[in-house]
């Protein structure tokens, strides 16, 4: 019989799980400290609806006109289903000394990082998009951390992902907001969905859907 102790493992007061309602850390109080403090935010989010913009709108403006130097750098998804174009707007019309940059990743973007560097640099990813229904109602799981200097080991892969990927992300313009263009894109995307399942699921379901989300993406750009 292994009467061996069980080892004891230090917590990293630095490191804590993030989740909804439920969750003793809430991923919209993490984004609210990542607002907090100062220096250049990354929001990376494959679904980014109005509602949830609203949740954090606050905390967006008041870092925003905290200091000249934040800058907020957002990468989206800019298909109807994924992007809300009240959100760009809304950024815009705030951004009057050119402190907000918003790319498009038009390929099936699907990841959830949020990263701030700067004083105490911090970083969110899990599973949580930026929507009212992450932050409210789904069972969400995520993981935020703390450290000294965005060069620290921990930290700094995901500030490289984060550079390359708005390197290899295009400005969002104008124009991509309009609705035809925005529910074209969503229809190129799940398009390319559809090639890589069996032609009887494609069949019996994405055309269906492809169909259903034609009629509805309308109601996609209001939320």
């Amino acid at each position: 019989m292994n009467t061996s102790p069980i080892p004891e493992f230090e917590v990293d007061p630095a490191v804590g799980l993030l989740g909804t309602n439920d969750a003793d850390r809430r991923v919209q109080d993490a984004l609210a400290d990542l607002f907090a403090g100062d220096g250049t935010i990354y929001l990376v989010s494959g679904y980014f609806t109005y509602q949830g913009y609203l949740a954090i709108r606050d905390d967006i403006v008041s870092f925003l006109e905290r200091s000249r130097d934040n800058v907020l750098i957002s990468v989206v998804g800019p298909a109807s289903d994924q992007f809300s174009a009240r959100i760009a707007r809304d950024l815009w019309a705030l951004d009057d000394r050119e402190q907000v940059r918003l790319y498009k990743r038009p390929r099936g973007l699907h990841a959830k990082l949020y990263i701030r560097d700067g004083p105490n640099p911090r970083c969110i990813v899990g599973s949580a998009n930026i929507t009212q229904v992450a932050f409210e109602y789904n069972v969400e799981l995520g993981l935020e951390m703390t450290r000294e200097s965005r060069d620290h080991p921990d930290l700094r892969p995901f500030f490289d992902w984060a550079e390359g990927i708005v390197a290899t992300a295009e400005p969002l313009g104008r124009r991509d907001l309009l609705g035809p263009v925005q529910i074209a894109s969503s229809v190129v995307n799940w398009s390319n969905k559809a090639r890589l399942l069996p032609s009887r699921n494609v069949a019996l379901r994405v055309v269906p859907a492809l169909l259903l989300l034609v009629g509805l993406a309308g109601l996609f750009r209001l939320v």
